[in-house]
Order: structure tokens, then sequence, then C-alpha cells
């Protein structure tokens, strides 16, 4: 059970790395239109403006430090342990 906990913060915090190197790295100017649409039933258009880097960014930092506050607490759980 220790190890899956170990490996799920280290996705989290490579999950966090991934976004904030995404929003570093793509900066699309273009919007985007999505239309989603049913045989049967009523279609709906979605339009989605330029999407801020900065906002990915946050999100990027936040899962970092989500998963080091984690880290750190199981880090701590575990020494106790022994």
């Amino acid at each position: 059970m220790k190890k899956y906990l170990i490996i799920l913060a280290g996705f989290a915090a490579a999950a966090g790395i991934l976004l904030a190197a995404a929003g570093a790295w793509f900066q699309s100017s273009q919007p985007s239109v999505a239309v989603i649409g049913g045989a049967d039933g009523p279609t709906s258009i979605f339009i989605a403006a330029k999407v801020d880097g900065a906002a990915i960014l946050t999100a990027g930092g936040v899962l970092i430090a989500g998963a080091l506050a984690i880290g750190l607490i199981l880090a701590l759980i575990f020494r106790r342990e022994k």
C-alpha cells in the first residue's frame, strides 16, 4: 500500500510539471469552436476563447504544490511507523 501511495504522489507531481510545461510552451491565440450533436437530439455549439497561459501555469503550480505536500505528509507518516 505504501508503494502505491508514493507512486500516486509521483504521478501527481509529473502531471503538474507537464501542465506547467504545456502552459509555457503552447500559447495559442486561435479560438476554438466545437460542435456537439446527436442524431436524435439538439446540436450544441461551444466557443472557447484564448486560454491564458497563466491559468495553465497556475494549475500546474497548484498540482506541484499539492504533490509536494502529499509527499511530505506521507514521508512523515512512514517515518513514524518505523
